[in-house]
């Protein structure tokens, strides 16, 4: 885990240096959906079980060219028009990976900025409910 920092989710787009990923051992080509600095969320025709120990090859200069992984979840997303089921992997990465976002150090202040309206919202909220009693 991270620990107290909770880390910040990218999406694909975020990264155009990755132009495609490859699951090891089973060379099953896969769809990055989004990446942290703690692991990631593809997508492949490949069902795993969770536990299961992968590594993840980023075609592309992505920096590094390869992850080791634990698969923790493993879900149906979708059937593909040939009937062939889709499913999203999510994966723990076993080192911190390096996101462009994290090399200027304003990851915290981000992440703040991030959480600063739903915490304003729900003191918000937590003032604004109205006292229910019951009547009966």
């Amino acid at each position: 885990m991270t620990g107290d920092r909770v880390a910040c989710r990218c999406q694909a787009s975020a990264f155009p240096e990755i132009e495609g990923i490859r699951l090891a051992p089973a060379g099953v080509a896969a769809t990055l959906v989004n990446m942290s600095a703690t692991g990631s969320l593809v997508q492949c025709a490949s069902r795993a079980l969770p536990g299961a120990a992968m590594t993840v090859h980023f075609k592309g200069t992505f920096d590094p060219p390869s992850i080791k992984s634990r698969v923790v979840r493993c879900e149906v997303t979708g059937i593909a028009v040939d009937g062939a089921l889709r499913y999203h992997l999510g994966l723990a990465s076993a080192t911190r990976i390096a996101l462009p976002n994290e090399a200027g150090g304003d990851v915290d202040a981000r992440e703040a900025a991030l959480s600063a309206p739903l915490l304003a919202a729900s003191a918000t909220e937590a003032v604004a409910a109205p006292v229910l009693r019951n009547r009966w």
